[in-house]
């Protein structure tokens, strides 16, 4: 008999009917099948000229591994030598996927997630706390000053084009905050047709989600306009987790309710652009509202608290070829960050007997930077130099407390040297950043690129990165179970990494794959965590020095042009120096299969594997959370391209996809109090026309 989680959603017997009738429909209606058999997936390369475009193409993985070379815009500089995957956000839209699911596929990337769907979720890059990896949109930063992280759970794929995640410090290009690495958000642009997109998906524990895109371009003008919406009630059943402490397990593995998950959020991005003599100018705006039930720690959790965000993204950039200097170019950006949240609990703790809460937070974050970009020919190479300034200014007000602000300057001067075509490239950096009150920090960068034949590439980096603390960490109000530390120091890092691609050089298309293993290593000093500090109260605290060493290791094999395998193993040692644990919250391992089948123009079938080992539930090291495998899988076909089903009609496309999610009702959680759910489906339908 299965666990009670079997009854949430849509029960198995359904989805494998529908399986089975996608198959079915795919079986025998392929009339250019061996059309579509001679067109090989290539696996990606290094681009060896400049390029603004990511380098996915539709015959190419979804997931690419790769350094990315080449100008700015759309997306952020990328040095040469840096460990960088981007994600085209199209190819896996069609399979049910969220921002968090393509995240947690990424070597070196730990996704944890405090819930179900709707829930917010966490990012770690090599053993990294979420404060440590900035998020951008576009090159502008997508974080506040509030929280020092960005809640990706506000947005949707939907409005997205492409996912570049960089790690290994990036601070020299990102500044503070970039420890473990940096997250950059491409948007749609507009093509060079018209095209329309709506898509429609609904699943386990009530959840509906809805989006409607249009881009065009009219003249010198591009416009784009996308929306998407969520709602979900999102209770479900889980089981209790029974904890390893000592070596023995402990703890009940009782099956309970999880409440208080219902969200509702709204997503709008809207970008105009337009041609201003032989530069352009582009209007960004971003606009999110999110309100959902915040349900705490399984051991006491809160039926009625609530959380309301509302948050806003503009941004202004210009960019214009330098008038006396040959392929030089200049670039400025303003951009205005809003973010309100609102916290209500109306009854907060029966055992301390607080006062209902209700708290309000704003904070306004406002950017300018002007950089200027020129290159040079000259001793046998080319020789691109970069020079930036940048100002900040973040301000915090809230209804429990007084308002605090601050302002910052940014200068970065960085070059990149390349030699013999490109095969062998050079970046030194050098980025100054001083906060008010605070000492200035010098964040220098070196990487290094080396192609000796076109089957093997060689990199490697070391940089410096500081963060500075988050306004929350500094001064949350008290929420009875957590409050703010206002005597936080900046956290200080180092780290190296050395990497290595491997191309098979053979014609043969069985032979088609590469392999990728990186080697890293950084320290941390005075790092940030949140702790507990008293039996029901945590709060943010400098814990000392940590070091982090590991690997990672990526397998991509494609011995047909209709079968595409993925396979990666990171393994993370992220220690504290005062008692040689393991960080809480930070697995040990993680390893990650895909094995996606069918053309995938009309046809994809995929199933998934996932490994995490133990991970450490305390900071002492006193209970962990033992090691899980979980398996996930998706269909989905292009219903146009049938001609017996008549729908060419419709649009250029019309997917229909269905994806189950942990098919084996594992017992899965990243934190020691926050379940996630068991076995769950989604089914979806996308149009383009």
């Amino acid at each position: 008999m299965g666990s009670p989680q079997d009854r949430i959603g849509c029960p198995p017997g359904a989805a494998g009917r529908i399986l089975a009738i996608l198959l079915y429909l795919a079986t025998g209606m392929f009339p250019n099948a061996s059309a579509v058999a001679g067109q090989a997936d290539e696996l990606p390369t290094p681009s060896t000229t400049p390029s603004t475009t990511p380098s996915t193409t539709p015959g190419s993985s979804g997931v690419e591994e790769m350094p990315v070379f080449g100008n700015r815009r759309p997306a952020m500089d990328i040095l040469a030598g840096a460990t960088t995957t981007r994600i085209d956000a199209d190819e896996r839209l069609v399979e049910i996927m969220q921002i968090d699911d393509l995240l947690a596929e990424v070597p070196g990337v730990q996704v944890r997630r405090f819930g179900g769907v709707g829930e917010r979720f966490e990012i770690s890059i090599r053993g990294s706390r979420p404060e440590q990896v900035p998020v951008f949109l576009d090159g502008v930063r997508l974080d506040t000053s509030l929280t020092g992280s960005s809640d990706l759970s506000t947005l949707c794929l939907d409005v997205l084009d492409e996912i570049q995640i960089t790690r290994g410090a990036g601070a020299a290009r990102a500044g503070t905050g970039a420890i473990g690495g940096v997250v950059n958000l491409i948007s749609r642009r507009a093509p060079e047709q018209p095209e329309s997109r709506l898509r429609v998906s609904g699943g386990s524990f009530g959840s509906i989600e809805g989006s409607a895109r249009h881009t065009r371009r009219v003249g010198d003008w591009d416009v784009s306009l996308s929306y998407c919406g969520f709602r979900t009630e999102g209770d479900f059943k889980f089981q209790r987790v029974r904890f390893v402490a000592g070596g023995t397990p402990i703890g009940s593995a009782s099956v309970e309710k999880r409440i208080n998950n219902e969200a509702v959020r709204h997503t709008g991005l809207a970008q105009i652009g337009r041609r201003a003599g032989r530069g352009s100018l582009r209007l960004t705006q971003l606009l999110s509202d999110l309100d959902r039930g915040v349900p705490g720690s399984e051991r006491d959790q809160r039926p009625e608290s609530e959380e309301r965000n509302l948050s806003s993204l503009t941004a202004l950039s210009f960019e214009h070829p330098l008038m006396r200097i040959a392929e030089g170019e200049v670039e400025a950006t303003l951009s205005h960050r809003y973010e309100r949240n609102r916290y209500e609990d109306p009854d907060p703790s029966l055992l301390l007997a607080r006062d209902p809460i209700d708290s309000t937070t704003e904070v306004h974050n406002l950017m300018a930077r002007l950089g200027v970009h020129s290159p040079l020919d000259a001793w046998a190479g080319r020789h691109e130099f970069s020079l930036l300034a940048e100002g900040r200014f973040d301000q915090r007000g809230s209804d429990q407390g007084d308002s605090e602000s601050r302002a910052g300057i940014a200068l970065r001067a960085e070059l990149e040297s390349s030699w013999w075509s490109r095969r062998f490239r050079i970046s030194p950096s050098l980025r100054m950043e001083r906060y008010e009150g605070l000492d200035v920090e010098w964040i220098p960068g070196l990487h290094v690129l080396l192609e000796p034949a076109h089957w093997i590439e060689l990199r490697a980096a070391a940089s410096r990165s500081y963060r500075i603390p988050s306004f929350q960490e500094l001064y949350l109000p008290d929420r009875g179970f957590e409050r703010g530390n206002p005597d936080l120091v900046p956290e200080e890092a180092w780290s190296l990494e050395i990497g290595t691609t491997l191309r098979s050089p053979f014609e043969s298309q069985w032979l088609a794959g590469e392999v990728e293993a990186t080697w890293f290593t950084g320290e941390i000093e005075d790092s940030i965590a949140y702790q507990m500090i008293s039996t029901n109260v945590s709060s943010y605290r400098n814990t000392g020095r940590s070091d982090t060493r590991g690997y990672e290791l990526t397998l991509r094999w494609l011995p047909h042009p209709w079968v595409r395998i993925t396979a990666a193993r990171t393994v993370t040692r992220a220690e504290l120096e005062t008692t040689g644990s393991q960080v809480a919250g930070i697995a040990v391992s993680q390893t990650d299969g895909r094995l996606e089948f069918g053309p995938r123009d009309r046809l994809k079938l995929v199933t998934e594997v996932h490994y995490t080992g133990r991970i450490p539930a305390s900071q002492g090291g006193l209970a962990e959370l033992p090691s899980r495998v979980s398996y996930d899988a998706s269909v989905s076909i292009d219903l146009t391209k049938f001609p017996t089903l008549h729908l060419q009609r419709v649009g250029r496309s019309l997917w229909l996809s269905v994806r189950g999610r942990n098919l084996g009702n594992a017992a899965l959680r990243d934190s020691q109090y926050f379940p996630r759910p068991g076995r769950n489906f989604a089914i979806a339908l996308e149009s383009v026309f």
